[in-house]
C-alpha cells in the first residue's frame, strides 16, 4: 500500500502537473463481496486546491477539506468525501499525517461519499475537478465531441430492443462489486427487455412505462441489499433506461421513470 495508512496526507499529481492531497480516514483491506485474498480499500477527504508543487509541512496543515462538487444533503457539511478499492499507484506519495476523526464525526459518515471506480478514476475525476475551474471551454467542447460521437454510433448501430438484449452491459461494474451483483443487474435489464419486446405488438405505452419503472423498484431492493450503485452506476443505469425508453415511445421527462429511485 506504499506506506498509506490511516491518517496519511498522500498527495496526488495530476496530468498537467499540479497536484491534489487526499487525506485517508481509512485504509486497509476489504474482505468482503466474496473477495478471497481481500482488496485494497481506502476512504478519504480532499482537500482544497491544486497545489503548484508538493506542499511543505506548513502547507499541508493550512489545506481544509474541499467542498464537494455536487453539494451536501440537507444538514450535512458540504465536504469532499471519496473512497475506492484497489492499488495505490507508486506516484501517490505519503507527505504527511494528520488525526483522524472518531467514527462517530460526521467527517466518517458514510453518506455524501463519491466512489470511484480505482485510483486512477479519482485522479481523473480531480483533474476534472481543475478544468471546469481553469479549462472549461475545451474541457465541454470534448465533452460536445464525445457526445456526437456516442450518437452517431448509436445511429449506425441502428440500435432495437433485440440488439440491445444481446449487449454485455456494465463490464466495468466488476472492477468495483462482486459477480453475483453484476450478473443480477444484467438479469433485471434483460428481463425488463424481453418484456419491452412482447409488448411492441399490442401493449400500450401505460404498459411500457410500468416495465420500465419496475427496473428502478426492483434495482432499489438491491441497492438496498448490497449498496452496489454510486454516482457512476446511477448515471449507467438512467443511461440504459432512457435508451430503452426511447425506443418504446416513453419519455424520463422530470423522471417520471426513474424518479423514485433510492440511489
Amino acid at each position: 500500500m506504499s506506506g498509506v495508512e490511516s491518517g496519511s496526507l498522500v498527495v496526488v499529481p495530476l496530468p498537467n502537473g499540479t497536484y491534489r492531497v487526499l487525506w485517508m480516514l481509512e485504509a486497509g483491506t476489504y474482505e468482503g463481496f466474496g473477495w478471497s485474498n481481500g482488496k485494497g480499500y481506502f476512504s478519504f477527504l480532499i482537500l482544497e486546491g491544486s497545489l503548484p508543487a508538493v506542499p511543505r509541512k506548513d502547507e499541508l496543515a493550512a489545506l481544509r477539506a474541499a467542498e464537494s462538487p455536487g453539494g451536501a444533503s440537507s444538514g450535512r457539511e458540504n465536504v469532499w468525501k471519496g473512497c475506492f478499492f484497489g492499488d495505490i499507484p507508486d506516484d501517490f506519495v505519503v507527505v504527511g499525517a494528520r488525526a483522524v476523526p472518531p467514527k462517530d464525526d460526521p467527517l466518517r459518515a458514510a453518506e455524501g461519499t463519491m466512489v470511484f471506480h480505482g485510483a486512477e478514476h479519482a485522479r481523473a475525476e480531480l483533474y476534472t475537478a481543475w478544468r471546469l475551474v481553469h479549462d472549461r471551454p475545451a474541457l465541454e467542447a470534448e465533452w460536445a465531441r464525445a457526445r456526437e460521437a456516442r450518437e452517431q454510433r448509436a445511429a449506425e448501430r441502428q440500435r432495437t430492443l433485440p440488439t440491445m438484449l444481446r449487449e454485455r452491459i456494465f463490464t466495468s461494474w466488476s472492477e468495483m462489486w462482486p459477480p453475483r451483483v453484476v450478473r443480477e443487474v444484467r438479469r433485471i435489464f434483460k428481463h425488463a427487455t424481453r418484456e419491452l419486446i412482447a409488448l411492441q405488438a399490442r401493449g400500450t405505452k401505460r404498459q411500457r412505462a410500468a416495465v420500465l419503472k419496475r427496473i428502478v423498484t426492483e434495482l432499489n431492493a438491491l441497492y438496498d441489499k448490497e449498496g452496489c450503485i454510486e454516482t457512476v452506476e446511477r448515471e449507467a443505469v438512467v443511461r440504459r433506461i432512457e435508451e430503452l425508453a426511447a425506443l418504446v415511445g416513453v419519455s424520463n421527462e422530470d423522471e417520471r421513470l426513474t424518479g423514485h429511485r433510492d440511489w
